[in-house]
C-alpha cells in the first residue's frame, strides 16, 4: 500500500550554522586533521583537492592532501606552489595544510588518460589514507574520485569505497548516504547488480538502514526528524498486481521500526516521492538500491553532494562525482563538492 505524502515542518542547519556549532570535542588550539586522497592521479580528484584546500575558509580544519607530490606539482604547479610536502607521519600536525607524500614508481599520468598503473597509485592512496587513520595521525578522511575498473584490473578486488574500507578496518556493516542541505538519502545496498538486490534486502536489513539513518540523520540535524522510505517495485507493487515484495518486507520494516519509536513513514513509490516538493518533507529517505537513489540526487545536488560512509567507526565523505577524464587537466573542474565534504567530515568527527 502506498503511503500518502504529508507536509512536514524541518529543521535543517545551514552550513554557517554547522560550522559555528560547539565543538566540545575540539581541544582550544587543536586542528582537525582531515585527510583528502586525490583519486585517480589522471582524473580531477588532484585538481578539486587543491582547489578546495586553497578555497577553504580558516579555521579548525588542517587538510592534509594525501598522494604523490610530483602528480601536484608537475600537473598543477601554480594550485600547489607553497604547500609543504611531509614524508614522515609524525610531522603532519607541524603543518597546515600539507602534502603527504606517497611515492609511486611510475611517471607521472597525463591528465585524461587513466590505466591499470592510476588505478593502483589510487589505491595506494587509500591505503596510506587508511594507515595515518588507524596511527591516529588523521582525524578523518575525504576520498577522491577513483576509477573502480582500473583498480580492480590493478589486482585488487574493488567495488568501491565504501566497501573496501570497511573490509580495510575489518567492520562489516558500512551504509551509504548521499548528503546535501535540502536532499539526502540512505541506501539499503551499495554497489552490486540490481538482479541481485531481492536477495540482500530483507526486513532485518532495512529496520538497520532505518535505525542507522534516523541516528546519523538527528545528529546531523538536531531536533525532531522524520524519514521516508520507497518502495521496491513500481508503485509500491499495487497491493500485490506487480509485485508483493513491498507489502511484505518493506511495509512490514516499517511497522517494526515505528514500533521503536522511529518517526519514519512509507513505503512510498519513488517516482512522486523524489518530486522535490515531495523530497524536502523528510529529513532522509531511504531507497533500495544504488540507482535508485542516486539518479534523482545527483540531478538537484550534484554540484553540493557529499557521498558519507555511515556504520563504521571511520569518518570517511567523498564528492559525489566520478574521474572525469574528459576535462582532467583542463581548469574545469567545480570543487563544491569537495568543499561541502570536508566540512562535513569535520562536523560528524566533532559531533561522536
Amino acid at each position: 500500500m502506498i503511503s500518502d505524502l504529508r507536509p512536514r515542518k524541518l529543521s535543517r542547519p545551514t552550513m554557517k550554522e554547522i560550522n559555528s556549532s560547539p565543538t566540545p570535542s575540539l581541544k582550544k588550539g587543536k586542528m582537525l586533521k582531515v585527510g583528502i586522497t586525490l583519486g585517480d592521479p589522471a582524473g580531477i580528484g588532484p585538481e578539486v583537492a587543491l582547489k578546495a584546500v586553497k578555497h577553504l575558509e580558516k579555521g579548525t580544519i588542517a587538510p592534509v592532501l594525501i598522494g604523490r607530490a610530483r602528480v601536484l606539482f608537475d600537473l598543477y604547479p601554480s594550485l600547489a606552489a607553497g604547500l609543504p610536502v611531509v614524508e614522515d607521519p609524525g610531522a603532519v600536525a607541524d603543518h597546515s595544510p600539507c602534502i603527504f607524500d606517497v611515492p609511486f614508481d611510475a611517471p607521472v599520468p597525463v591528465p585524461g588518460i587513466g590505466s591499470i598503473l592510476t588505478g593502483a597509485e589510487s589505491k595506494k592512496y587509500i591505503d596510506t589514507a587508511i594507515d595515518l587513520w588507524r596511527g591516529n595521525i588523521i582525524d578523518a578522511i575525504v576520498t577522491g574520485p577513483v576509477h573502480k575498473g582500473f583498480i580492480e584490473k590493478s589486482g585488487t578486488p574493488f567495488t568501491g569505497h565504501t566497501e573496501y574500507m570497511a573490509g580495510a578496518i575489518h567492520e562489516e556493516k558500512p551504509y551509504m548516504m548521499m548528503y546535501s542541505r535540502d536532499y539526502r538519502v540512505l541506501l539499503a545496498t551499495t554497489h552490486i547488480p540490481l538482479r541481485e538486490v531481492y536477495r540482500h534486502v530483507d526486513v532485518k536489513r532495512l529496520v538497520e538502514v532505518i535505525t542507522i539513518g534516523y541516528e546519523s540523520i538527528r545528529s546531523i540535524d538536531g531536533g525532531d526528524v522524520v524519514l521516508a522510505v520507497t518502495g521496491f517495485d513500481p508503485h509500491c507493487g499495487d497491493d500485490g498486481a506487480i509485485g508483493d515484495f513491498d507489502g511484505k518486507i518493506t511495509a512490514e520494516a516499517v511497522r517494526e521500526c515505528r514500533s521503536r519509536g522511529i518517526p519514519v513513514e512509507g513505503p512510498f513509490s519513488a517516482d512522486t516521492l523524489f518530486i522535490p516538493e515531495n523530497w524536502k518533507k523528510y529529513n532522509l529517505v531511504i531507497v533500495h538500491y544504488h540507482d535508485q537513489g542516486l539518479i534523482p540526487f545527483k540531478l538537484l545536488a550534484f554540484d553540493s553532494g557529499v557521498n558519507v560512509t555511515l556504520g563504521l567507526s571511520l569518518v570517511r565523505t567523498s564528492v559525489d562525482h566520478g574521474t572525469a577524464f574528459d576535462i582532467a587537466g583542463k581548469d574545469k573542474a567545480q570543487f563544491s563538492s569537495m568543499i561541502e565534504a570536508i566540512k562535513i567530515a569535520e562536523m560528524l568527527v566533532l559531533r561522536r
